[in-house]
């Protein structure tokens, strides 16, 4: 039985994106967590419930600003949109 030159092994075995759907999700988690954490403080001080919605995508906000403007280009020294 000979051999075959013809196969293909990809340079990698997990697509890159999936890396970024993956920080992305995180990041997101990680948002939702503290944004919710901080919910009752923002309560018991008396926002009502439209505003606290506000405040609370705003919390979620800033932990997305802060990850991958400063963060991830400074900290980790990685860029977003750059192959791997």
């Amino acid at each position: 039985m000979g051999t075959h030159n013809n196969i293909h092994v990809p340079n990698e075995s997990w697509p890159a994106f999936l890396w970024f759907t993956i920080e992305f999700f995180v990041v997101l988690g990680a948002g939702l967590g503290i944004s919710i954490n901080s919910m009752d403080y923002f309560k018991k001080m008396g926002f009502d419930e439209s505003l606290t919605n506000w405040i609370f995508w705003g919390i979620v906000g800033i932990v997305f600003l802060v990850y991958y403007l400063i963060v991830r280009p400074l900290i980790l020294r990685r860029p977003t949109l750059s192959r791997i």
